[in-house]
């Protein structure tokens, strides 16, 4: 039994369907792709911006703690001169 021309059609129609749908779902693979290196990069950029503010912390305080002996520091000066 051979098919019949509109059977022929609708196997070329379904075979021209399936086709797009290959070359989407190949795209959204690629895309998925894409998203997970970018995902993978902005990961590694949070990591370091977390290293980042907490050597900044660090800093912050080493520079409070200075300055704390700064102001230690002229007070007794000041206490010395008032002596004097």
């Amino acid at each position: 039994m051979q098919a019949s021309r509109s059977e022929k059609d609708l196997v070329n129609n379904l075979e021209a369907r399936f086709g797009v749908i290959e070359k989407r779902v190949k795209a959204l693979v690629a895309e998925n792709n894409d998203l997970k290196a970018r995902l993978s990069e902005l990961e590694e950029e949070l990591v370091q911006a977390k290293r980042d503010a907490l050597e900044l912390e660090h800093f912050h305080g080493k520079i409070l703690h200075i300055r704390e002996k700064i102001e230690r520091v002229l007070q007794q000066l000041d206490s010395v001169g008032s002596k004097n």
